[in-house]
């Protein structure tokens, strides 16, 4: 098969940027926009197609101290939140600015729910001991995500869509650029940049179908970047049976009730996991009737899908409801300005990590309402001041390095395309999925850690045979390669997993159910799985 190496065959000279960013959802976005803001010449990289963004945003609103005479409150329930395992220093400063960034938002053009007083809602939500939970009905977080792509258009970045990145190039440990296979054609190719931002969704989809494969968490743990948090996933309450879709938590304030089977109403408290383990006693109903019709119109996606998808009327039928993992915390380490550690004084030298790619150090142990799309609207837009103001003190270099990385590339899938037997990718994942949901749920032992680190070894080492040899838009070979970064940060889950021997957060070992302050640091592992701490 013959793959056309631009910057290798062709001579043409390679494609430069100060800044790459990677992903498409609200913090690859702002940060793409911050970095360009500062005077740094940005391009954003997106496996997807145009609004793929959009698709797979969070449910819980966005938390803001709007109402509060200051944010400490809103520090306060994080850090419990947390369990300990919190950067306090990143946690104050998320929250402080959370209401300025919601006003920056509303001044491009967010439209958020308002209270009679014209001023934005603040609605009450578990964990939090103030109403500070902002909304545009069901669709806050791809409201978001379509106010930055405005902003985007507006200043002129450019977003390249159907590139899947291959492996992020460092030398000397400091960044290069990037090798991507265009979906659309097939080509090889390696883009220079001085900064690479990871901005992807999370590998939440390590258990659930329409979840993230942690793109950016892998391609890190490649090029020599540590992970943290990896034990953690916060789990969601309000979600459709044998389904991955999720219900708004919006619902709630404007005046659904969740229920028992037998009509007692049910209060919520405590974390996103809390609330789904208190859910795990029973069946549960969310209750949407009594809903008064003016609040409706904010719920109209929610409405046509349960309607088109499982033949619910959300305003005459209750709805059945069931906890499923949602969110995984863990990712590149990073510090408050989204850059990669390798020490707590040293960094991957040009790598940085937002949203879904990184622990920030702003949940912990484990979420809160409203937390999550705080952290990926802030923790971008302070990666992308970062990376525009580190580029511009340092040159482009690396070129060897890259066309060597970009060979090396071809090699790997061209071997990957020859195999005659093995699994297929569909049922490999499926596989995967299946293990990690039995053995590294809401609950787990050492028993079944370990059983879950052997076959996941085992699944390494198959072959994944692919019925399509063409490298032309090919979406198995893009899952293929997904996989397989699906698969490393799997080997991260399980070992940290087992090392943490105690029940914190959304961390629950049956073996060590109580909380234990030896374990009281968050847990950083490398490449080859050696873990350590960072204080």
């Amino acid at each position: 098969m013959l793959f056309l190496l631009v910057d290798v065959l062709s001579g043409e000279s390679m494609e430069s940027w100060d800044v790459i960013v990677v992903g498409s959802g609200i913090a690859a976005l702002r940060s793409a926009i911050a970095a360009s803001d500062a005077g740094a010449t940005v391009s954003v990289i997106e496996s997807g197609g145009p609004g793929s963004g959009q698709s797979k945003t969070g449910s819980t609103g966005f938390a803001a101290s709007i109402s509060e005479s200051d944010h400490m409150g809103h520090v306060s329930n994080t850090s419990s939140a947390g369990f300990g395992l919190t950067n306090s220093k990143v946690v104050e400063q998320r929250c402080s600015l959370a209401t300025s960034h919601l006003i920056e938002l509303e001044r491009w053009g967010l439209n958020i729910q308002r209270n009679d007083s014209g001023v934005p809602h603040s609605a009450e939500a578990p964990g939090h001991s103030s109403p500070r939970l902002c909304y545009a009905g069901d669709s806050t977080g791809r409201e978001m995500v379509r106010i930055l792509e405005e902003q985007c258009m507006k200043r002129g970045i450019p977003r390249k869509h159907d590139l899947h990145v291959i492996s992020v190039c460092a030398e000397d440990e400091r960044i290069r650029g990037i090798v991507v296979l265009d979906i659309q054609t097939g080509v090889i190719g390696s883009i220079q940049a001085k900064a690479v931002i990871l901005a992807t969704e999370d590998h939440s989809g390590l258990w659930i179908d329409e979840g993230g494969s942690g793109l950016g968490s892998s391609l890190a743990l490649r090029a020599g970047a540590k992970l943290r948090g990896m034990e953690f996933v916060s789990w969601y309450p309000f979600c459709v049976p044998t389904s991955n879709y999720r219900l708004p938590l919006s619902l709630i304030d404007a005046g659904a009730r969740l229920r028992k089977t037998n009509g007692e109403d049910v209060e919520l408290s405590g974390t996103m996991t809390e609330i789904s383990i208190s859910l795990m006693d029973g069946e549960h109903v969310l209750d949407a009737r009594e809903v008064p019709k003016s609040q409706r119109a904010w719920f109209s996606t929610t409405e046509e899908i349960l309607s088109s998808r499982f033949g619910i009327n959300l305003w005459a039928d209750v709805i059945p409801i069931e906890s499923q993992p949602d969110y995984a915390i863990g990712g590149v380490a990073v510090d408050d300005q989204g850059r990669a550690l390798l020490a707590s004084n040293l960094w991957l030298t040009g790598l940085y990590a937002a949203g879904g790619s990184a622990d920030s150090g702003m949940h912990g142990a484990d979420t809160i309402a409203g937390n999550r799309l705080l952290d990926d609207l802030i923790g971008g837009h302070n990666a992308g001041s970062s990376a525009a103001k580190w580029v511009k003190s340092v040159g482009f270099g690396g070129t060897e390095n890259m066309h060597e990385m970009a060979l090396i590339s071809e090699d790997h899938i061209e071997s990957l395309s020859r195999s005659e037997s093995g699994t297929s990718v569909g049922a490999a994942i499926a596989a995967l999925r299946r293990l990690m949901n039995s053995s590294m749920g809401l609950e787990r032992d050492s028993a079944s850690i370990t059983s879950c680190a052997e076959k996941i070894e085992e699944m390494v080492k198959e072959n994944i045979q692919l019925s399509d040899e063409s490298f032309v838009m090919n979406t198995e070979l893009i899952r293929a390669l997904e996989l397989q970064g699906m698969l490393a940060i799997a080997r991260t889950i399980s070992s940290t997993s087992e090392a943490r021997e105690e029940s914190r957060g959304s961390h629950r070992r049956t073996d060590y159910p109580e909380l234990d302050e030896k374990h009281s640091n968050p847990l950083i592992i490398d490449s080859e799985g050696v873990i350590t701490t960072l204080n």
